[in-house]
């Protein structure tokens, strides 16, 4: 923690990220068990959708009618729980080893890319799930099964973000504005949306997301400046 008078006062029982590779596996371990608990939540619509279902047709609309049928918990069914969101560090997960990190000069390129963009934690979120698949290619099956269309596509769709990260409707709202043509990560091409080859849908939800190379390679570098993807303005 940085005082007032500048100086430095560790707090206790945080240690720093020794570097920019040691953050990036602890995000990774974080999106492992949101990934999981997804996956596992897919698993068991699906087993209710088979024991429910009467036709290839009653499948295919699943998404429809199982607003109107309650599955009973005592047949394979399930609740889930409401925990209310606990509170937040500002600087979000990990936020007390982050502010140690600071103190120590510790350069950390997602932090840093998000404390100049102002980017909320949904967009940190979504630079994690997009630079996944870039250290790990299991990560490309673990989205074409959470995907759960017909398309098979490997990486994260709109769709796919915003049902792991938004947790009610008002989050949700304003998670999507954050990948509009204006909003930081998309006009200065750091995260492409694209539809995805095969598939005739059109809306947003339906895109692919995709980090560029350059995002990558400068998330992924422990000494690359922030200038490689977000250039100086020029002088006038």
């Amino acid at each position: 923690m940085i005082a007032e008078t500048g100086e430095v006062y560790p707090l206790p029982d945080v240690q720093p990220f020794a570097d920019n590779w040691s953050y990036l596996k602890a995000e990774l371990a974080w999106l492992d068990r949101v990934l999981m608990r997804s996956l596992s939540k897919q698993r068991q619509n699906n087993q209710e959708v088979d024991r429910v279902a009467r036709s290839a047709l009653d499948r295919s609309t699943s998404h429809w009618w199982k607003g109107f049928i309650a599955i009973d918990p005592s047949k394979g069914g399930s609740l889930v729980p409401q925990n209310p969101p606990q509170p937040l560090h500002p600087l979000g997960r990990y936020g007390n080893r982050l502010e140690v990190s600071r103190a120590h000069n510790i350069r950390l390129a997602l932090p840093e890319l998000c404390d100049l963009l102002g980017l909320s934690h949904f967009e940190r979120d979504l630079l994690i799930l997009g630079l996944a698949p870039e250290i790990s290619r299991r990560y490309e099956k673990l989205y074409s099964f959470l995907n759960n269309d017909e398309t098979n596509c490997k990486q994260p769709t709109v769709d796919l973000a915003l049902r792991l990260f938004c947790r009610s409707d008002a989050e949700w709202r304003s998670a999507r504005s954050t990948l509009s043509a204006t909003s930081p990560l998309i006009k200065r091409k750091i995260v492409q949306l694209y539809p995805i080859p095969n598939n005739t849908a059109r809306s947003l939800l339906s895109k692919a997301m995709l980090l560029s190379e350059k995002t990558v390679t400068y998330l992924l570098s422990e000494d690359l400046p922030i200038e490689s993807i977000i250039p100086k303005p020029r002088k006038r």
